[in-house]
């Protein structure tokens, strides 16, 4: 099973959201591929929260109203369990919040915001939780999510045992 993470940049490039989309035929092409080869999309809570805020700052509002439009598509169809993608992380635990305070000011001295970090760790709670991964990764155009992949995941966790 191959598992992506979507990232707020892949939303962005999917929905075409100006000033934000400059991968956006390589993103849909890969997007096709990704759904023709059924792979397990996760969209973390953070990912609709995000992309939500960049929709609202559309200068042009007919484009904004567009966009946001076709963003209530995809969150209704998350909500109705017909997405092509699972939502996780929807909520965060006391300690879940107390690990990204106490990470914080590490994350932001590398330029990483609290959106990333709740994504980061969605992405390591998952693969803890999840048993039979082949390879999981952070679909996204930023590098410093991008280097979040792990190949035959159960597999070096069995060697582990």
């Amino acid at each position: 099973m191959n598992v992506r993470f979507i990232d707020t940049s892949i939303m962005l490039n999917l929905l075409g959201v100006p000033n934000h989309c400059q991968n956006e035929n390589e993103v849909k092409a890969e997007w096709k591929q990704v759904l023709n080869n059924r792979e397990t999309l996760v969209m973390p809570i953070a990912t609709i929260i995000e992309t939500g805020n960049h929709i609202a700052h559309i200068s042009d509002g007919n484009v904004r109203r567009d966009i946001t439009l076709e963003f209530q598509k995809y969150l209704q169809k998350t909500a109705d369990n017909e997405a092509p993608w699972e939502l996780y992380g929807a909520g965060l635990d006391a300690e879940e919040i107390r690990y990204l305070a106490d990470h914080l000011v590490e994350n932001t001295q590398q330029n990483t915001g609290i959106g990333d970090m709740t994504i980061i760790y969605a992405y390591e709670k998952y693969i803890e939780e999840r048993p039979a991964i082949g390879t999981i990764m952070i679909w996204s155009m930023d590098g410093h999510l991008k280097a979040y992949r792990k190949d035959n995941v159960s597999m070096s966790r069995r060697r582990r045992r």
